[in-house]
This record gives structure tokens, sequence and C-alpha cells, in this order.
């Protein structure tokens, strides 16, 4: 009802508008799902309500007030790379502060009422103590569903346990969320890493705060160095999460799905690249898990404990700003609403207008028109006129023509395209130019269609090609 009652359609990020115009396909058997109507605007997060509000004074000091009106313009926030390293600094530490407190208030709250020893509570807030924000915080907080696989930093425990136990680069993973009350896997998920936290290997590293809520949230998201996102691929429609953990600074450690792919430039984070094993769920989340420990111990602790004399690392920060520098701008909702606007409502309010005009005549002709399409669809046919061409060199034109007896519908009622694909059948559909298309004249009362391949859509590779 929905897709067929609709005038535009669209998905939340670009990966999900594909996944969404493979879904939707049998609406419009007639093409390939990439040129069906499903398009895809990105979502994005209201910056001012988002950002902690030391973000917010600094960028009023030295970008001005009017950054509130300039979110997205890319090269206005490329003044963050000229905010001194120490000023920044500085700021994520008094905000990561300010998170642990949270969290610590939090873990005292949730563990008071079985009566722990002082002791054992003391060895449990460790890591996480806010007068000293100086050990590497990872976080990931979220609804638990399966395939957001919560669980896969635990695949190899042995290799987990070497990453956090380390006591010259310790790291601390904040885990937040709540599974829907009749999703009995995702409460499971929850309920493995809670008691995995307990082991005494991973006590005080491995944390799970109950009771997350919005206040929580906020906390968590402008607090934490790294934020964590490990979806199953391609199943994240967009998330939001990792766009307000950039936009105060923090860095995003992420495989690439959702909303991620569109704002991966190689520096603004670091990507786990989907494994290829989609038909094997066991061998795609060990090659994913292993490479979530790769990065981890390769690039995410090494450079941020790679510190100098002012006691902070220097890649990080630098890291960290471009990171808030390429991901504000792009991923807001100024910019997300600007593309609904200019992409779907502005259109479909036109067209809406121009349907309406004249007691609704525009409306009345376009539906005559497609019911007689419709009615006479089934008489139309096309056959070659030449025969095809059987070799060719790198740049040649080809001319094709073809006769199209039209069933007593008009030329200006149909379009001629050209569908060229590689012989191992994956389609390349060339978009031609109206001018291109539609060459119409008549012979012996059959209405024919000359189409010219023409060089401005060359072959790239050389080889054997079908053309339909």
């Amino acid at each position: 009802l929905a897709v067929q009652g609709s005038r535009h359609r669209n998905g939340v990020s670009r990966i999900h508008g594909d996944v969404s115009s493979k879904i939707c396909a049998k609406f419009w058997p007639e093409i390939a799902p990439k040129e069906n109507p499903i398009r895809h605007v990105t979502n994005g997060v209201h910056v001012p309500s988002m950002l902690a509000r030391e973000w917010t004074n600094l960028f009023d000091e030295s970008l001005g007030i009017e950054w509130r009106k300039r979110q997205c313009d890319v090269d206005f926030w490329q003044a963050i790379e000229n905010i001194p390293d120490q000023q920044f600094w500085n700021i994520r530490q008094t905000v990561k502060s300010r998170m642990l407190a949270k969290v610590c208030d939090t873990l005292t709250a949730q563990h008071l009422p079985y009566q722990i020893s002082e002791t054992h509570l003391e060895r449990l807030l460790k890591y996480i103590d806010p007068k000293n924000p100086n050990i590497l915080t990872i976080g990931f907080a979220r609804r638990f569903a399966t395939y957001k696989r919560a669980s896969l930093l635990l695949r190899e425990i042995d290799r987990l346990r070497t990453i956090i136990n380390d006591t010259q680069k310790p790291v601390v993973f904040i885990f937040a969320g709540k599974a829907h009350p009749a999703d009995g896997p995702g409460q499971d998920l929850l309920r493995l890493i809670y008691n995995k936290s307990c082991l005494p290997e991973f006590m005080g590293k491995i944390l799970v705060v109950q009771g997350y809520d919005l206040g929580l949230s906020r906390r968590l998201v402008s607090g934490v160095d790294v934020w964590l996102n490990n979806p199953v691929y391609p199943e994240e429609a967009s998330g939001t999460s990792g766009m307000k953990v950039a936009i105060n600074g923090g860095i995003n450690l992420s495989v690439l799905d959702g909303w991620w792919p569109e704002s991966y430039d190689g520096e603004n984070g670091w990507a786990i690249k989907p494994s290829p094993h989609h038909d094997n769920p066991e061998l795609r989340d060990n090659e994913d898990a292993r490479s979530l420990y790769e990065v981890l111990q390769d690039d995410v602790i090494p450079l941020y404990y790679d510190r100098e004399k002012d006691g902070y690392s220097e890649g990080w920060v630098k890291k960290a700003k471009h990171s808030m520098a390429t991901i504000l701008p792009r991923f807001n909702t100024q910019r997300m609403l600007k593309d609904y606007l200019s992409d779907f409502y502005l259109p479909a309010s036109r067209q809406g207008r121009r349907l309406n005009s004249d007691n609704y005549a525009i409306a009345q002709t376009l539906a005559h028109w497609k019911a007689n399409v419709r009615a006479k669809w089934s008489g139309v046919e096309a056959r070659p006129l030449s025969a095809p061409q059987i070799q060719m060199t790198s740049g040649e034109s080809i001319n094709i023509q073809v006769a199209v007896r039209l069933n007593d519908l008009q030329p200006t009622d149909v379009a001629v395209e050209l569908l060229l694909s590689r012989k191992d059948y994956h389609p390349e559909v060339l978009v031609p130019t109206q001018q291109d298309l539609q060459n119409i004249w008549q012979n012996n009362k059959m209405e024919t269609v000359s189409y010219r391949f023409v060089p401005e859509h060359p072959l790239h590779d050389s080889g054997e090609y079908l053309y339909n």
C-alpha cells in the first residue's frame, strides 16, 4: 500500500536505498532494481541538541555564532583544524570525565542493592576514574538486536584478553542498551556480555551499564574515545549514534554499513570491511571479528597511546579533528531536510499542483494515457533492422536500428533503450540522452526507432558483449 500509494520512496542511507530497491523490485519487474524509483536520503543529527556544551562554547568563540547557520558548509568547518591541539584535547577530556562520572554513578547504583563490598566496587570502577580520564574508552550502546552483533568482540576470548590486559596500554569497553521484551536472542546477547564482564580478567575492563536511557546515551556519545559499530552487512539501515560521537570529537570504528561508507575517507575513523561470506554466518563473524581485533591492535590502541610530552597523542587529535570537520557538515538534519525538500517534497508539491490544475484536467489526461498504453502494450513488438556487428575496435561507433510495431500507440508514447552487458551476464544499463533515444520515422507503415551507440558511452574493457 505504501509503495504503490506514494509518489516518492527512499531509504535512509545509500546502501539502504540499494537494499530497498531490491526488496521492492517486484513492483517494477520490467526493469533492473537499480533503475527503479527507490532513492535515498541519508539520516542526520540535530547538531545544536547533540553537542556537548563545551563544544558549543568553543564554536561560538572560535568560529563565531554564525556556525549554526553554516552547518552544511564543508569549507567553513575546515576551520576546526586550526583549533589548538591542547585546547581540543582539554575539552575532550572534560567531556569524557563527565561521562565517566555518570557511568560510575550508574554502576554504583546498579550494584549497591546487592550489597557488594566497597573493595569490589572500587575494583570495578578502577579504570573509569573521572579524575584520570586517560585510559582508552570504547563504547557500544544501542538496541540489542542480534544483527548488531554486540558480542562480536567476544568471538576470540584469548585474543581479547591480550588486548584488554596490556598494563601499558589498557582499554575499557562500555556496553549499554536494551533488547526488546520479545527478543529472546537479543536478551541472550546482553546476558552473555554481562557474564563475560564478571570474569576476573575482565573485571573493570568490560562494563555493562544498566538503565540505558536518553540521559546515559547523551553522555556516552559525547564522551567515549571510540564508538564501536559492527552490524551484519548490509542490515544496518543508517544509524545516527556514530554521527553524534563524531560531532563531539569522538572517532568511529565501524563495519562499512549504514551511513559510515558515505562518510569514511580513510582518515576520519577506522573501517571494518565486511566479510564476503554472507552465506556462511559462522565464517563471516569469524572474519569480521579478526578484522576488528587487527584494527584495535594495529591502529586504534597504538595511536591513542602515542603520547608526546604534553600528555596526548597528536595523531589522535588530528584524526578526531578531521572526523568532526568532515562528518558534522554532511550528516546533520539541515542537510537531511534540504535533501528531502529538493528531491521529494518540492517535486511532489509541484506535481500535485500541476495535476490538480484546471479541475484535474491533466490528471485525467494522464490516467487516460496510462490506460491506453496498458491496453495496447501487449501488441507492441520490436525487431532488429541490421545484422549485429561481430567485431569492433575500442572507441568505434555502432549504429543499431530496430523496427517497432506500436499497435496504434504514438511514437511519443515510447522510448527505446539499449541494454548492454558483458557475456558473463553482469548487466550495465546505458543511459542515453533523449536525442539519442528517439529518431522516429515511418517505414512501410511500421514505426521504427534508431539508436546510435556513440563514443560518449565507450566500452571500458575488451571482451564479448551482449546487447538487447
